[in-house]
Order: structure tokens, then sequence, then C-alpha cells
């Protein structure tokens, strides 16, 4: 909690500082006490500020993968519509203000400096018979206030951790989405598939419609029986071939087919229920980014149900407009050299199936780090599977990272053939993976958004970089 008399806030380093005073379970991993008290002590903190998060409306979006990506996705739809909207996403890769947008704008400064005293207060004012509040529980309350403050019509918000018992969860949603679901967090949420999309389908409200991608039969299952027992009319999206009833599930009302790709962009045909919207085009790259696209159509098409005034057209513009830095992003060519924020093994068999549908490449080399409480086993099994060239270990300068050693070792067993290097921190790493290449391979780096965060702050800096490929707007940490 904050203390008594403390001294004002006037500066952005000030409020940041305040914000991560908090214990913070992204960078630790340590929860400091009973989730099941997480949605009592935001309403309490929220109720101080006057609830603002009931001042719009709102999407409500959760999953194990894409689910950041199909937020940002939906919010460039509402920007293309004008729909004047917030999207609130975590982590950062750069800076905390990338947590909180409005019309794609992020939170500035100087409303920072405004906000978190008004937080504060609230926050004081609640006293610590809840116990002890973290940053992720500050930040989500910020993001509500600043949302209101800006008189935004609409907010998407991203789900930080599993859904049911998340801060985020004390919304009044117009519409939910949960997307892929697949094996990440299990200490927190549960060790099997059934488990982790019950924690997820946490946030479905009753009678509040729900859209899910989620393909995986146990998963789909548990959301569908959730969807059931709350009365929330439930909207599946899949691919063509997929997309059949099964006795736990209904049939897909959206079904998309993948059409051309290059590096910069892909097309696909969407089926709706109403109508097709074929070659749509998205700058997002990867089969499942259209997973994603086609979620966020069906969100779409939802909220224009409930009255948002989004139009084809708008979601046309907003799925090929949208970017979502980490996320096979192209930053540089001949090497090819590709950043992204995979983290699990279901996320590194999409990235590396995109990334052989996408680049024309002779050798794949692998710049890989990641955070110790991840599935190495799951991962490596997937790097030695993908066919893989070379590796390059690292560790993010994070306190949850695995040592270079560590994630090589693992690499290792699953590819004895396979040179493997081992670089004590992302800038040695990314240099050592440009010595082993030639103009026709292709460099990746991935294994968390710390790792993607670090490597593109590197890339930044180079001369065959394009200026403005690769935006920092300030880096916190």
């Amino acid at each position: 909690m904050s203390s008594l008399n403390p001294a004002p806030i006037t500066t952005y380093p000030e409020a940041l500082a305040w914000i991560y005073s908090f214990s913070d379970t992204e960078r630790t991993g340590a929860f400091v006490r009973d989730r099941e008290d997480n949605l009592r002590r935001e309403r309490e903190l929220l109720a101080r500020l006057g609830n603002p998060h009931l001042a719009y409306g709102v999407t409500h979006i959760a999953g194990t993968k894409g689910k950041g990506s199909t937020s940002a996705l939906l919010a460039a739809i509402l920007r293309a519509a004008s729909v004047h909207a917030g999207l609130y996403t975590q982590p950062d890769l750069h800076t905390f203000r990338e947590r909180m947008r409005v019309d794609g704008e992020l939170i500035s400064p100087e409303e920072m400096v405004r906000l978190v005293p008004e937080l504060r207060a609230a926050l004081d004012a609640t006293g610590d018979t809840l116990g002890p509040y973290i940053t992720y529980e500050v930040a989500t309350a910020l993001a509500f206030l600043y949302f209101r403050e800006a008189k935004a019509a609409h907010a998407v918000i991203e789900v930080g951790l599993g859904g049911r018992l998340d801060a985020t969860n004390v919304v009044q949603p117009m519409a939910t989405v949960i997307t892929s679901i697949s094996y990440d967090h299990m200490a927190v949420l549960g060790d099997t598939l059934t488990a982790i999309a019950g924690e997820k389908a946490g946030i479905v409200k009753p009678g509040v419609p729900l859209v899910t991608s989620a393909q995986a039969p146990e998963a789909l299952a548990t959301i569908t029986r959730v969807a059931n027992e709350r009365a929330a009319p439930l909207t599946r999206v899949a691919p063509a071939g997929l997309s059949a009833a099964t006795p736990a599930a209904p049939a897909a009302a959206y079904t998309y087919r993948p059409g051309r790709a290059t590096g910069e962009m892909q097309t696909f045909h969407l089926d709706t229920p109403t109508r097709a919207l074929p070659d749509l085009e998205l700058g997002l790259l990867g089969v499942h980014q259209i997973e994603n696209a086609a979620a966020a159509g069906a969100a779409a098409d939802l909220l224009r149900a409930r009255g948002l005034p989004i139009d084809d057209d708008a979601i046309r513009a907003g799925l090929r407009d949208a970017r979502w830095p980490a996320r096979l992003q192209v930053v540089a060519r001949a090497p090819w050299a590709i950043v992204d924020g995979a983290h699990n093994a279901d996320s590194f068999a999409r990235m590396f199936a995109a990334l052989r549908r996408h680049f024309p490449f002779n050798r794949l080399i692998l710049v890989f780090g990641l955070m110790a409480d991840k599935d190495l086993p799951g991962i490596a099994a997937e790097i030695a599977r993908a066919g893989v060239d070379a590796v390059v270990a690292t560790a993010a300068a994070y306190p949850r990272a695995a040592t270079p050693a560590a994630v090589a070792a693992a690499v290792r067993e699953r590819l004895p053939g396979v040179p493997i290097r081992e670089a004590g921190d992302v800038s040695a790493a990314l240099a050592a993976a440009y010595d082993l290449a030639t103009p026709r391979d292709l460099i990746c780096v991935a294994g968390s958004l710390y790792l993607a965060a670090e490597a593109l702050r590197w890339f930044a800096t180079r001369p065959d970089v394009p200026a403005g490929a690769i935006e920092i707007a300030g880096v916190d940490h």
C-alpha cells in the first residue's frame, strides 16, 4: 500500500515507480496471496474510483494464444469504424504506456501523471483488509480510469492470466471472446486443457454473446458447456474443413480459408452466417493470425448487432491496417530477420509453419530464450520437429529468464547434431546469429516477449533496418 502523506507525484518516472512499487507477479512469477480474493479487491478499488469500467461498452478477450492479436485486430476494426475505443493489453514491449491506448495512441506521460494521484488516493482509502495489491491490479484500474477520462465509447480488454480470477473479470461486457487454448501457466490454471479452458471460460457472462476460435476438442467442449449453463449465445469460428458440429459443440458459424501469402501480408476468405467476405487482406502473418482475424470479425458482427456502427468496409480496413509488434515482425532482409513472441510449444509449432509459408530461405537460425517456468522440453521438441539448422541460446535481462546453459542443454538433447551456441545476452546472441547466416538464410528470434523486445531495440540501431520499421515510443525497463 502507499505510505501516509506520500510525496506528490509530479513526473512520469515517479508515477511509474509507484505502479511498480507493488508486488509484480509478471516479473517474479510469485503470487503473494490467495487468488480467490482477486475480484473482491479489484471491485473495491474501482468502487473508490466511481466504477469507471461501467462507463463504456466492453469486449473481453481471453485465451492461451492469440488474445493479444485478436484484441489488437478488433481495436483496429473499431478505429476504422470511427468508434472511439480503448485497448488494454499486457505485457508491454518497451514502455508501460503501451498497455493502454485510445484510438491507437498510447496513454501520454502527462495523462499518467494526472491520473496516478487519483488512483493512489483511492487505493489508500481501501485499506488492506483484502490483502496487498499487485502491479497488474493497479494497472488494470488505471486503464479503466483512463478510458473513462478519455470518454471512450468502447474498450477492448485483454485478460492477463486465465480469466475466472483475472482482475479484468469485473467488467460487464457486450461480448466476450475466447481464442486458442493450449498448455501454458499450468501451475496456476491446471494441467489439462479442460481445466485451462474452464479458467478461460470464467469470463463468460449470463446472456452475453461469446465467440470462440478454440479448436482442441476438450477445450471446445468445456467452453460450450459453460456457455450453455450461462445461456450465453455461442458463435464458433473454425477452418472451413473443421467446422462440423460435434456431440459437445455446435457447428462453426464463421469459417475461413487461407489465400495468398507473402512476406508482407496474406489474404483469406471468411464465410459468415449472413454473407461471404472474400479476399480479406491481413497485415499480420501466419494462418494462426487468420484464425484471430476471423474471431475479431465475428466479434465485430456481434458489436454491430448491439448498435456499434461497424460495416464491412471497416472490417476490411481494420484487418488490413492492423499491426501488432513482435508477432512474426519482419525487421530485415538478406538475411530475413523475424521477431516473434512465441513462448509455448503450440505457438512455436504455429510460428515455424508460418515461417515456411511466408518466407523463402535456405537455413533457419533460431535465437532462442524463454522464461524458466515455461515448457522447455515441449518447445525443444517443436524446434527439433521444425528442422532448425542452428540455435543460439540466450536469455533476456529478466528475473524469470532461464539461463542460456539450460536452454542450450534442452535443445541439444533433442538436436544432438545441430550447432548450438550460448550467448549471455541478446546483443551477443544476435551478433552470433549474423555470423552464422548468409544472405539467403532466415534468423528468427523467439521464446518470450521480453526477449523479442530486447531484439527489437537491437535491430532498431542497425543501419540496414528501414526507418519506421520498428516503433519504440520510449523504454521504461
